[in-house]
């Protein structure tokens, strides 16, 4: 199985890869993102322990183009295989 990744800056712990071949070919959007927190050598915190949502001042998550909080199952939607994976990082103006 493998995941395209999409992001506006570079995914730490990827290798230049854009994709990612999860451990279990049944994962969902949390898992996911908790595994490619896990390949990060500074250990990145996608998904806090028990939230049901992405802290939305930090990250930008769609599946295929579509904002996961627009899926009815969010954090909890299933991956397939192919699917695109978008982690953009919110940046903050200053000034």
């Amino acid at each position: 199985m493998k995941i395209w990744i999409k992001s506006n800056f570079v995914v730490p712990g990827l290798n230049e890869k854009d994709f990612v071949n999860p451990v279990s070919s049944s994962i969902n959007l949390r898992q996911f993102l908790i595994e490619l927190s896990r390949l990060s050598p500074t250990r990145i915190e996608y998904v806090r322990p028990g939230a049901a949502a992405l802290n939305p001042d930090d990250w930008e998550v769609e599946i295929n183009g579509i904002p996961y909080q627009k899926i009815r199952e969010g954090l909890d939607t299933p991956l397939k295989d192919g699917d695109m994976v978008t982690i953009n990082i919110m940046a903050f103006g200053g000034g």
